[in-house]
């Protein structure tokens, strides 16, 4: 009897893509409600300035505590690892 090969192990798709398309796309929409309300108020380029320096900002201040938080995990994983604990 003949068995069918076993199925590769799914691996999850890369994280980078989606945080820079999250931090791209987080970045274009603060510009447009910028540019509405510059529109809306007659305040060119007042509030898509201010409201894009806002999102680059807050993107980069997300991306710090992720990293952050990763490199702590890893840390401890390597620590552990050095310990002989996962044997």
């Amino acid at each position: 009897m003949k068995f069918l090969p076993k199925p590769k192990p799914v691996t999850p798709a890369n994280t980078n893509v989606s945080q820079g398309i999250e931090l791209a796309a987080g970045i274009f929409v603060f510009f447009l409600i910028g540019f509405g309300l510059d529109m809306w108020l007659n305040t060119t380029p007042v509030f898509m300035i201010a409201l894009t320096v806002f999102s680059v900002v807050g993107n980069f201040v997300k991306m710090y505590y992720a990293y952050s938080h990763t490199m702590a995990q890893l840390e401890a994983q390597r620590a552990k690892n050095a310990r002989g604990a996962n044997k």
